[in-house]
Parts: structure tokens; C-alpha cells; sequence
């Protein structure tokens, strides 16, 4: 894309290229979204994952309402929540500080990681690198943690998400080594990828399809509050002690209180309804 807009730059200038812009993000993003999305399986006359398939290639209104209406039976036994009420259980805010955490080195150290790498003595061609082993690790890796998510409990899954991103960042903060510093990085990218991942399976999993919009929209707000505070914490470190080895530690020991955070996970109890 920076290649794209560069050469629309020199063609079209910077106002044309806002134009062309504007014109793909309607044809690449709001015209597929309009085609292809839909809210539930069952507006397709199919089951949730687990369940039994009813799949026709073209379901009639009929199917669509009898799957719809199978999902929100009683013996599912799936609660509907509201904001407040899951906005008072401890799951809820163990989520958001467990991802909130990490929010704050995407936007942290993802910000700083060049400045960093330059400033150990590197070249600017091996601080760019890094940031893309960072990029095509957090690009490859979901696959990997859905799969492994689908086999094992997905707080054991999230808390080997934590701990290899500790780890990567603590062996590329240790040394100045290129090879390590390279293989201390891919670790934390492998481990970055799983927060696309494991943060939306967890908020499913505790409170249900059925008040998925409203509790994770709540619940992304406030990681993006403390997702908000990433840069200026490692900036405000570094101006203090003229070294990312402070901002960079700090992150690594909250990566690691989040890996343990996860085995403090319950399933929320929903208060009983009001007389």
C-alpha cells in the first residue's frame, strides 16, 4: 500500500490519491461487507459450530426462521447479558486488563521497536526488517492459534500466547546479537498473532453469541482506553532514563501477570432477573 499511494502521489497528487482511496475502501471494504457477511450461521439455515448441520445452498425463509428459532431455545442454555450486568462480574475485567495489556505494546512497542533497534547500534534496513518479522508473524500465526484453541482450553492457549511473547521480548531485549534479536522478535510476532485470535474466542466464550456486540463493544472500548496510553508510556520511560531496557522490561513482566491472569478465568454467573 505505501508503494500504491507513492506512486499516486507522483501521477495523481495527494488529492486525487485521497479520492482514489476513498473509492477502494468502498469497493474493497464496504462492497464485500455488503455481499458476503452475515450476522449468524443461522441466517443461512446452518447451526453454530458443534451443532448439527442443516446446510441447504439456497435456504428459504422458512428454514432460515426454524434455525434461527433452534438457536434461542431454552436448552441451549446460553444467558443474555446486558453492558451493566457483565460490566459487574470479575471475568469481564480480567478480559479487559488481560487484552488490554497487550494493546499497549501493539501500540507501544510496535511505535518504538525502530527507534529501539537503532538505537542498540543496528542499521535502519535491520530495524525496518524487524518490524516486518513482527508483521508476517502477527500475519501468519491465527491460523495456528485458532487450531490450537479448537484442542486445548483457550486459557491455556491464551496464557502460551503471553508467555511466548514475554519470552521473545525478553531474548531480543537482552542482547544485541542480530540473529537473536531477529529470533527474540519472530517469537513476540508468533505471540501477537493470537490476540486476533484467542481475545475474540474468550469473549464468546464467557458470554455467549447472543450478547456478543454489546459486552465485547464495551469491552474493546476500554482496551482501547489502555491501548491509548502505549506510546506515551514508552516515551515518557525513555525520556527518563534515555533507554527503551525500562519500558521494554515493565511490558514483559505484565505479559507475563497476564499469562497467569487466565487461570484466574471463571464462567460469569448472570444475576437473577429483577422482580
Amino acid at each position: 500500500m505505501p508503494l500504491i499511494a507513492a506512486s499516486l502521489l507522483v501521477w495523481l497528487g495527494w488529492r486525487q490519491t485521497w479520492a482514489v482511496f476513498g473509492l477502494m475502501t468502498l469497493a474493497l471494504v464496504v462492497g464485500p461487507a455488503l455481499l458476503f457477511v452475515r450476522r449468524s450461521p443461522e441466517d443461512m439455515g446452518l447451526h453454530p459450530d458443534g451443532g448439527q448441520s442443516s446446510f441447504h445452498p439456497n435456504p428459504s425463509r422458512a428454514m432460515r426462521e426454524r434455525a434461527r428459532s433452534s438457536a434461542t431455545r431454552p436448552v441451549t442454555d446460553e444467558a443474555v447479558w446486558t453492558r451493566k450486568e457483565a460490566a459487574r462480574t470479575l471475568t469481564f475485567w480480567l478480559v479487559v486488563i488481560i487484552f488490554g495489556i497487550s494493546s499497549v505494546g501493539v501500540t507501544g512497542l510496535n511505535l518504538h521497536v525502530f527507534a529501539y533497534v537503532s538505537d542498540i547500534g543496528h542499521s535502519e534496513v535491520v530495524a525496518a526488517t524487524v518490524m516486518s518479522v513482527i508483521a508476517l508473524m502477527q500475519l501468519a500465526s491465527p491460523l495456528l492459534w485458532g487450531l490450537l484453541a479448537e484442542r486445548i482450553d483457550v486459557r491455556d492457549a491464551t496464557m502460551i500466547k503471553f508467555l511466548l511473547q514475554a519470552a521473545g521480548l525478553s531474548l531480543a531485549t537482552t542482547t544485541s546479537h542480530i540473529s537473536l534479536l531477529y529470533a527474540g522478535f519472530l517469537l513476540y510476532g508468533i505471540g501477537l498473532g493470537g490476540g486476533m485470535v484467542l481475545s475474540e474466542i474468550m469473549w464468546v466464550h464467557y458470554f455467549g453469541r447472543l450478547s456478543l456486540g454489546r459486552v465485547r463493544g464495551l469491552g474493546i472500548l476500554l482496551t482501547q482506553v489502555l491501548a491509548a496510553g502505549g506510546p506515551p508510556f514508552f516515551g515518557f520511560l525513555f525520556d527518563i532514563t534515555h533507554s527503551y531496557l525500562l519500558p521494554f522490561s515493565i511490558f514483559a513482566v505484565l505479559l507475563l501477570i497476564s499469562a497467569f491472569l487466565t487461570r484466574a478465568l471463571r464462567p460469569p454467573e448472570k444475576p437473577p432477573p429483577a422482580q
